[in-house]
């Protein structure tokens, strides 16, 4: 059963002259409806008029000092000290959280006594174009790179007071002392959780953008000293993965497959036991009996996942570019546009953003909806026919029009699967 928590999260901004963006980070911890927080801010000795910013909002911080410190994993131990919470997070300025229940949304789990580190997934933001990062669920992956962004992470204070960020190697290892605590955190044996929510959205633009480095550093840290043939064989192919994911070769052949192959040869198979063999080699998730007719539109299928009973009917289109997470028993009708693709209007450059579309057990789509970015369905909800959808739906709510509002609840006591087993379909 999920337990609901009243556990106190320590909420940690470090900043040095971001004057530009420290507002909006503070914003973002103010909006979180998590009551039961504290948040300490460590300022480096801004000098471009962040402290002024950051006095504005005194009655909402719990701890503030400005001073001189050794870099940002300085002021991150710093901040440490101070906690008084059951959990920290790290919330870095000119990031932000991905919406204002991500710290809600990441408590609210199964056995939360019996977890050290809850970690989800990410947006990342570079240049106003935001794309959804999805964290691995395989905490074993964690033996040869971090499979999460750590401010998208709670750690228990007491766990996170026994392993500070190891400034004696920052000359080693750079921008990556973060991940060599998580690393170690790992090692030590503590338990590590997946949530299927968001937490933070950050900025790429920074010091760990370079892929070659973020992997040699991955190695050294996983190595723990020695040569270590799987973490080396797990850095060359790395290496050799990414150096040829940005060639035209890789490009051209992935959207053959992808696109081409996907919504122009499939199609005219009509079998689906072939068409879902094809489906899986492009690394999109299916559980079991589930089902997708012939003329669905599949935009980015690794980035789909499926559970078990589902059927998801003709002429859908599924733009999965920023994520769909599909639960088991959900009956998608005929035209249903899932869609986490958009742009932000008011952007001199036409800024792409592509966030994710989560959809519960249970749920059904009807006929000719859609459903826009960034939407979360509820466990056994239901979208009428034609309804447009741009905020959350609650579990078991019924809702329809444009924009889709309130209908009615539908009862919780569901208990079926949804199975086609039609021929040639």
């Amino acid at each position: 059963m999920t337990k609901i928590s009243n556990d106190k999260i320590s909420v940690i901004t470090v900043v040095f002259n971001d004057a530009a963006n420290i507002g909006k980070t503070i914003e973002s911890y103010i909006a979180q409806t998590w009551e039961n927080k504290e948040y300490i801010v460590i300022d480096g000795g801004s000098t471009d008029g962040t402290v002024e910013i950051i006095r504005k909002y005194l009655d909402r911080i719990d701890y503030f000092c400005s001073e001189k410190d050794n870099g940002i994993y300085d002021a991150m131990n710093k901040g440490i000290s101070h906690c008084t919470g059951d959990w920290i997070n790290i919330l870095n300025s000119g990031d932000y959280y991905a919406n204002e229940k991500s710290l809600e949304q990441a408590l609210t789990i199964n056995n939360l006594d019996e977890t050290d580190v809850i970690y989800g997934n990410s947006i990342e933001d570079f240049e106003g174009n935001k794309t959804s990062i999805i964290a691995s669920p395989d905490t074993n992956l964690l033996n040869y790179f971090p499979v999460y962004r750590h401010g998208s992470s709670l750690v228990r204070t007491s766990v996170h007071k026994k392993f500070l960020f190891d400034l004696s190697k920052t000359d080693k290892l750079g921008f990556a002392l973060d991940w060599n605590m998580i690393f170690h955190v790992y090692k030590a044996g503590y338990r590590f959780r997946k949530v299927n929510c968001f937490i933070e959205v950050y900025n790429k633009i920074g010091a760990s953008t370079h892929p070659y480095q973020s992997l040699w550093y991955n190695y050294k840290i996983t190595r723990c000293g020695h040569i270590a043939p799987k973490n080396l064989a797990f850095f060359l192919k790395r290496v050799c993965k990414h150096f040829i994911s940005q060639t035209p070769v890789y490009r051209y052949t992935a959207a053959f497959i992808n696109e081409y192959v996907v919504n122009d040869i499939l199609p005219h198979i009509p079998f689906w036991c072939i068409r879902k063999q094809f489906l899986r080699f492009t690394r999109m998730q299916i559980g079991k009996k589930s089902f997708i007719m012939k003329r669905a539109y599949i935009m980015s299928p690794s980035k789909i996942s499926i559970g078990d009973y589902t059927d998801i009917n003709r002429d859908s289109f599924l733009d999965a570019r920023g994520g769909i997470t599909i639960g088991s028993n959900v009956s998608i009708s005929h035209a249903v546009k899932i869609i986490t693709g958009s742009h932000d209007i008011n952007s001199k450059k036409f800024s792409a953003s592509y966030l994710p579309i989560i959809i519960g057990d249970y749920a059904w789509l009807g006929a000719g909806c859609t459903i826009l970015q960034g939407v979360k369905i509820g466990n056994g909800a239901i979208v009428c026919a034609g309804a447009v959808v741009v905020h959350d739906v609650n579990p078991y709510e019924v809702v329809g029009g444009i924009p889709a509002k309130h209908i009615k609840h539908r009862t919780n006591d569901l208990d079926y699967h949804c199975i086609w087993d039609s021929p040639f379909t």
